[in-house]
């Protein structure tokens, strides 16, 4: 008995440390300042509200992807949230923009969103798992090696996985919150760990904005550098990489194959959001969304819950009723028009700043 209470204590212990850095990092992101190096969308990139609405170049891309979504409710939704001056962002980000306290990170139960990929983590970021023929892929690693031992080894156990399975960690892009915790993975499970090579360059730079406790924090040492268009294959399943620059130099996008109810299915995901700060990040970024529908793509993740729709909404449904509706997936047609109205509303914001 007293072997199991000490065991609570120490994982109870482990959890609050867990969101004491969490909360650490966000306010931190809010601020503007990234973990690993500032971020080219935050404070920077976006026009201003009376630029958006004073351009009519980019009132004419807002007014094609209103066009696109016509009368679909999903797509009008996606419209609403993914046009505008600033785009999609975080709910944590929205509630400061807003003047609002952001709400507290929480550990939120894993779920199956996909047959073979699972979310777990936070209610404000969070890592993915692929499971394949010959292993896990892990996507993203949260914020600190403690969050690794402490929320993503047991969630994997508990959807059934076993952590030592990992073969890969792939980073979405160099903020601590991606790559925190791979250290762990690579020291203690011997997996590879990939990012690209901009933002391995990013993250062994010192950050002078860093806190020390943050400064000291173990990095992942350099390992597989991804170049655009790379892919990475575990057993039965090859994930395809783009580099797509804007929320850092080296964000990547990715072309997920996984099974949806026991059929093929292919998942966008977009670890830099819709950020596009220039023509360069605008261009990389338009030529993830038309490989992704050329893929017949149907669904997009990301790493952080709430950024495109109440997507811990959509989980919550899931874990009630796994085998009712999932909104985390579109027809073909819907994901393609959804994909246009991306970069309509994209470009509305590059041609507001005159670029």
């Amino acid at each position: 008995m007293v072997s199991k209470v000490s065991l609570m204590l120490v994982v109870a212990a482990g959890i609050a440390a867990a969101l004491h850095v969490q909360v650490a990092a966000q306010e931190g992101r809010g601020r503007g300042v990234a973990a690993g190096g500032t971020t080219a969308g935050a404070g920077r990139g976006y026009p201003t509200p009376e630029q958006y609405a004073g351009s009519k170049e980019a009132q004419a891309h807002v007014a094609k992807a209103k066009a696109i979504a016509g009368s679909d409710a999903k797509l009008v939704a996606r419209y609403e949230n993914t046009c505008g001056p600033l785009g999609p962002q975080r709910p944590a980000l929205e509630a400061q923009n807003a003047g609002q306290k952001p709400a507290p990170p929480q550990p939120v139960e894993p779920v199956r969103i996909f047959d073979n990929l699972w979310y777990f983590g936070f209610n404000t970021v969070g890592a993915w798992a692929i499971q394949t023929s010959d292993g896990l892929i892990l996507i993203d690693a949260l914020n600190t090696v403690q969050e690794a031992e402490t929320i993503i080894e047991p969630s994997l156990r508990k959807v059934g996985l076993n952590p030592a399975d990992v073969k890969y960690a792939i980073v979405g892009h160099g903020h601590f919150d991606h790559f925190g915790g791979a250290p762990h993975f690579q020291d203690k499970h011997k997996a590879r760990i990939a990012m690209s090579g901009l933002d391995w360059d990013l993250i062994e730079r010192p950050n002078p904005n860093a806190n020390p406790a943050q400064a000291n924090r173990p990095r992942p040492k350099r390992d597989v550098v991804v170049s655009d268009g790379q892919k990475i294959t575990v057993g039965d399943t090859t994930i395809t990489l783009m580099v797509t620059p804007g929320h850092t130099v080296g964000t990547l996008a990715y072309l997920i194959p996984v099974k949806y109810r026991g059929q093929p299915f292919i998942v966008l995901m977009l670890s830099g959001a819709n950020i596009t700060p220039d023509r360069a990040s605008l261009t990389a970024f338009n030529r993830a969304l038309d490989a992704a529908k050329a893929a017949g793509a149907q669904a997009l993740i990301n790493g952080h819950p709430g950024l495109f729709g109440d997507e811990l909404g959509w989980m919550d449904q899931l874990r009630k009723d796994p085998s009712g509706p999932n909104e985390f997936v579109y027809t073909r047609d819907q994901f393609a028009k959804f994909i246009d109205i991306m970069k309509e509303c994209a470009a509305s914001r590059v041609v507001a700043m005159g670029l």
